[in-house]
């Protein structure tokens, strides 16, 4: 299964960053200057986790709690308020750029593009679960639904992350030539629609293990066969809308996409031509065994 990568970012001092937007005159207690510098260690453990692709971590399932304690932190009040459109933090721009380095640099002036790389990164680790659950149900084991449930938080979260966009709230505001490629409304599409195809697939071979009839199985494989188109054509469009650095990205996800709908559009005929033979429709079963 293909499935993107983490983006990356630079080091902020966030602590540092929050005094600074006190006013001059405020007093800053104990306990404010713990929070800031509490908040400014759970960013540099993030940075650390992005640093590292998913094959060299650790603790995936602790990379992936961290990402989502993060985003809670800075997506709620009181951090929240903070960043937000036209609240600059002096010297300290947020910074992230693509998976695969094939851009430059972006910066935010008040944390959008961190909430963003943030939400699309939980996606990322939840599609890399997924994948390794995929596995390790292939080595034994029922590991399927839960599979499929990462593969579905994966496609909610860069659901979410087009949402955010559509807000907006950035600043500068949000230009798709300027934020790391991932952030491209069409490529978020594409990677949720890749997703929802991961998880059909999923219910598909749990249908299949739970011994589910020939019938039932040509109508789900039929259906996967359909999500996999989908997620072609999303894919294209996301090309087409990215120019060259999404060409690079995408096109050999796509050759896999269309692999897998080919597999499952063959897979619905073979089941068909069971359904048929169990009927007693020998003419059928033969014409559709012919197809797959």
């Amino acid at each position: 299964m293909e499935i993107p990568t983490f983006t990356k970012t630079t080091k902020v001092d966030f602590a540092k960053a929050f005094m600074s937007l006190l006013p001059p005159s405020a007093s800053i207690t104990h306990q404010y200057a713990t929070a800031c510098q509490a908040l400014h260690v759970q960013r540099e453990q993030v940075v650390s986790t992005l640093e590292r692709n998913w094959d060299l971590q650790t603790h995936r399932e602790t990379a992936r709690e961290q990402l989502i304690d993060y985003y809670h932190q800075i997506s709620s009040p009181p951090v929240s308020s903070l960043m937000v459109a036209g609240n600059k933090w002096p010297k300290h721009k947020f910074e992230w750029r693509d998976a695969l380095g094939l851009g430059r640099a972006c910066k935010d002036n008040c944390g959008r593009l961190e909430l963003c790389n943030i939400v699309y990164n939980i996606g990322v680790a939840s599609a890399a679960c997924g994948t390794e659950l995929v596995m390790a149900r292939r080595r034994g084991g029922d590991a399927l639904p839960d599979a499929k449930k990462c593969f579905s938080e994966a496609a909610g979260a860069f659901d979410h992350v087009a949402e955010l966009i559509r807000e907006g709230g950035f600043d500068p505001p949000y230009n798709p030539a300027k934020v790391n490629m991932e952030l491209r409304e069409e490529a978020l599409q594409a990677l949720s629609g890749v997703m929802g195809a991961y998880s059909m697939r999923c219910f598909y071979e749990k249908a299949e293990e739970d011994g589910k009839s020939a019938g039932v199985l040509a109508k789900i494989a039929s259906q996967c066969a359909l999500v996999y188109d989908r997620a072609s054509v999303q894919l294209k469009d996301a090309m087409a809308a990215g120019g060259k650095s999404h060409q690079r990205w995408m096109t050999g996800w796509r050759v896999y996409i269309d692999a897998e709908s080919q597999y499952f559009q063959a897979q619905a005929r073979i089941h068909a031509a069971d359904h048929e033979s169990q009927k007693g429709e020998p003419s059928r079963e033969v014409a559709d065994r012919r197809c797959a």
